[in-house]
Protein backbone atom coordinates (compact mmCIF):
# COMPACT_ATOMS: atom_id res chain seq x y z
CA UNK A 1 0.00 0.00 0.00
CA UNK A 2 1.48 3.41 -0.64
CA UNK A 3 2.02 5.59 1.82
CA UNK A 4 -0.04 8.30 0.37
CA UNK A 5 -3.47 5.74 0.03
CA UNK A 6 -1.93 4.74 4.02
CA UNK A 7 -2.31 8.53 4.85
CA UNK A 8 -5.86 9.02 3.15
CA UNK A 9 -7.19 5.48 4.27
CA UNK A 10 -6.19 6.61 8.05
CA UNK A 11 -7.64 10.25 7.88
CA UNK A 12 -11.18 8.42 6.69
CA UNK A 13 -10.95 6.20 9.82
CA UNK A 14 -9.58 9.02 11.99
CA UNK A 15 -6.58 6.61 12.72
CA UNK A 16 -3.23 8.36 13.67
CA UNK A 17 -0.14 6.67 11.94
CA UNK A 18 2.97 6.95 13.76
CA UNK A 19 5.85 8.58 11.59
CA UNK A 20 8.76 5.64 10.97
CA UNK A 21 11.63 6.12 13.17
CA UNK A 22 14.97 6.70 11.96
CA UNK A 23 16.35 3.54 12.16
CA UNK A 24 13.37 2.55 10.48
CA UNK A 25 13.93 4.60 7.53
CA UNK A 26 17.78 3.40 7.41
CA UNK A 27 16.49 0.12 7.55
CA UNK A 28 14.03 0.20 5.10
CA UNK A 29 16.60 1.72 2.45
CA UNK A 30 19.25 -1.26 3.14
CA UNK A 31 16.76 -3.45 2.41
CA UNK A 32 16.34 -1.54 -0.89
CA UNK A 33 19.52 -1.15 -2.00
CA UNK A 34 21.94 -3.54 0.07
CA UNK A 35 20.30 -6.22 1.28
CA UNK A 36 21.88 -9.67 0.12
CA UNK A 37 24.55 -8.03 -1.90
CA UNK A 38 27.90 -9.96 -2.48
CA UNK A 39 30.48 -7.39 -3.13
CA UNK A 40 33.60 -8.15 -4.68
CA UNK A 41 36.80 -6.42 -3.64
CA UNK A 42 40.21 -6.39 -4.21
CA UNK A 43 41.80 -8.43 -2.17
CA UNK A 44 39.65 -10.95 -3.55
CA UNK A 45 37.23 -11.30 -1.27
CA UNK A 46 33.11 -11.40 -1.79
CA UNK A 47 31.75 -9.67 1.14
CA UNK A 48 28.33 -10.08 1.88
CA UNK A 49 26.13 -7.56 3.64
CA UNK A 50 23.21 -9.49 5.36
CA UNK A 51 20.45 -8.05 7.45
CA UNK A 52 21.16 -9.60 10.99
CA UNK A 53 24.19 -7.15 10.61
CA UNK A 54 22.53 -4.52 10.68
CA UNK A 55 22.27 -3.37 14.03
CA UNK A 56 25.61 -3.57 14.18
CA UNK A 57 26.90 -1.38 10.86
CA UNK A 58 25.29 1.77 12.75
CA UNK A 59 25.80 0.88 16.25
CA UNK A 60 22.29 0.21 17.79
CA UNK A 61 22.32 -0.34 21.17
CA UNK A 62 20.21 -0.36 24.03
CA UNK A 63 20.14 0.29 28.20
CA UNK A 64 21.28 -3.13 30.02
CA UNK A 65 18.60 -4.52 31.69
CA UNK A 66 21.19 -5.83 34.30
CA UNK A 67 23.17 -3.04 35.15
CA UNK A 68 21.59 0.87 35.20
CA UNK A 69 23.00 2.90 32.94
CA UNK A 70 24.97 0.79 30.57
CA UNK A 71 24.32 0.62 26.41
CA UNK A 72 24.94 -2.90 25.08
CA UNK A 73 24.80 -3.37 21.61
CA UNK A 74 21.06 -4.59 20.39
CA UNK A 75 20.17 -8.33 19.94
CA UNK A 76 20.16 -8.46 16.01
CA UNK A 77 17.31 -11.57 16.28
CA UNK A 78 15.22 -8.89 18.60
CA UNK A 79 15.43 -6.00 16.50
CA UNK A 80 15.87 -7.27 12.73
CA UNK A 81 12.10 -9.29 12.74
CA UNK A 82 10.83 -5.93 13.93
CA UNK A 83 12.60 -3.65 11.47
CA UNK A 84 11.17 -6.61 9.07
CA UNK A 85 7.91 -6.10 10.02
CA UNK A 86 8.35 -2.16 9.90
CA UNK A 87 6.98 -2.25 13.09
CA UNK A 88 10.47 -1.21 15.03
CA UNK A 89 10.24 1.76 18.31
CA UNK A 90 13.31 3.66 18.69
CA UNK A 91 12.81 4.21 22.32
CA UNK A 92 15.14 3.20 24.68
CA UNK A 93 17.43 2.71 21.80
CA UNK A 94 20.20 4.60 20.42
CA UNK A 95 22.29 4.72 17.45
CA UNK A 96 25.27 6.54 15.73
CA UNK A 97 23.57 8.72 13.26
CA UNK A 98 26.82 9.30 10.85
CA UNK A 99 27.15 5.98 10.41
CA UNK A 100 23.72 5.44 9.66
CA UNK A 101 23.98 7.99 6.80
CA UNK A 102 27.08 6.66 5.30
CA UNK A 103 25.53 2.91 5.24
CA UNK A 104 24.98 3.15 1.63
CA UNK A 105 28.04 4.63 0.32
CA UNK A 106 29.42 1.42 1.89
CA UNK A 107 29.93 -0.49 -1.53
CA UNK A 108 32.16 2.23 -2.71
CA UNK A 109 34.63 1.65 -0.05
CA UNK A 110 34.91 -2.11 -0.02
CA UNK A 111 35.32 -1.95 -3.80
CA UNK A 112 37.97 0.75 -4.24
CA UNK A 113 39.56 1.73 -1.21
CA UNK A 114 42.62 3.61 -1.14
CA UNK A 115 43.82 0.51 0.90
CA UNK A 116 43.46 -2.92 3.12
CA UNK A 117 45.35 -3.79 5.83
CA UNK A 118 44.66 -7.03 8.34
CA UNK A 119 43.31 -5.98 11.23
CA UNK A 120 45.73 -5.97 14.79
CA UNK A 121 42.48 -5.43 17.21
CA UNK A 122 40.84 -8.43 16.07
CA UNK A 123 38.71 -9.18 19.10
CA UNK A 124 40.45 -11.95 20.21
CA UNK A 125 43.16 -10.11 21.09
CA UNK A 126 41.96 -7.61 23.65
CA UNK A 127 43.16 -3.89 23.21
CA UNK A 128 39.19 -2.47 22.58
CA UNK A 129 39.35 -5.12 19.64
CA UNK A 130 36.96 -4.85 16.77
CA UNK A 131 35.98 -8.23 15.32
CA UNK A 132 37.16 -8.59 11.67
CA UNK A 133 40.27 -10.13 9.39
CA UNK A 134 40.39 -6.93 7.00
CA UNK A 135 40.10 -3.15 7.46
CA UNK A 136 39.58 -1.39 4.31
CA UNK A 137 40.86 2.45 4.57
CA UNK A 138 39.16 5.60 2.30
CA UNK A 139 41.13 8.63 2.73
CA UNK A 140 39.50 12.12 2.88
CA UNK A 141 42.02 14.91 3.32
CA UNK A 142 45.13 14.08 5.35
CA UNK A 143 43.74 13.01 8.90
CA UNK A 144 40.05 12.14 8.35
CA UNK A 145 39.36 8.07 7.37
CA UNK A 146 36.47 5.98 6.46
CA UNK A 147 37.15 2.18 7.91
CA UNK A 148 35.09 -0.86 7.04
CA UNK A 149 36.15 -4.11 8.87
CA UNK A 150 35.17 -7.72 7.41
CA UNK A 151 35.55 -11.47 8.27
CA UNK A 152 35.06 -15.06 7.62
CA UNK A 153 31.89 -16.26 9.12
CA UNK A 154 32.57 -19.87 9.55
CA UNK A 155 28.80 -20.51 10.34
CA UNK A 156 27.51 -19.57 6.82
CA UNK A 157 31.00 -19.58 5.13
CA UNK A 158 31.06 -16.53 3.90
CA UNK A 159 32.70 -13.28 4.28
CA UNK A 160 30.81 -10.57 5.85
CA UNK A 161 30.75 -6.79 6.66
CA UNK A 162 31.32 -6.54 10.64
CA UNK A 163 31.43 -2.72 10.97
CA UNK A 164 32.39 0.47 9.24
CA UNK A 165 33.15 4.06 10.89
CA UNK A 166 34.65 7.45 10.18
CA UNK A 167 38.02 7.74 12.23
CA UNK A 168 41.50 9.43 11.69
CA UNK A 169 44.98 8.51 10.24
CA UNK A 170 46.30 7.60 14.06
CA UNK A 171 43.90 5.34 15.03
CA UNK A 172 44.14 3.66 11.70
CA UNK A 173 48.12 3.20 12.52
CA UNK A 174 47.28 1.72 16.30
CA UNK A 175 44.78 -0.77 14.57
CA UNK A 176 46.28 -2.11 11.68
CA UNK A 177 49.01 -3.94 10.44
CA UNK A 178 51.77 -2.60 8.23
CA UNK A 179 52.50 -2.62 5.33
CA UNK A 180 49.09 -2.55 3.89
CA UNK A 181 47.94 -5.88 1.85
CA UNK A 182 46.77 -3.85 -0.75
CA UNK A 183 47.00 -0.95 -2.12
CA UNK A 184 45.30 1.43 -5.15
CA UNK A 185 47.11 1.15 -8.26
CA UNK A 186 48.42 4.16 -8.66
CA UNK A 187 48.25 4.88 -5.15
CA UNK A 188 50.42 4.83 -1.99
CA UNK A 189 49.55 3.88 1.46
CA UNK A 190 49.51 7.19 3.71
CA UNK A 191 48.55 5.26 6.75
CA UNK A 192 52.01 3.63 6.53
CA UNK A 193 53.41 7.10 6.45
CA UNK A 194 53.06 7.42 10.09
Amino acid sequence: MSSDLKEQLAAALKIQIKPLSEVQLVYNSHKKILSGSAIKTPLPETVHLRDENFPYWIKLENLDPSRAGEWIGAKSSIVVPLLDAGSFDEAGFRFEAERARALLYIPVLLRNPNCIHVNLRHAERGQGGIQGRHVYVEYYGKKKRKVAFTTRNDLIGLDVLVTSFWTYHKWVTECAQFPAIYVRPGSHCACCAH
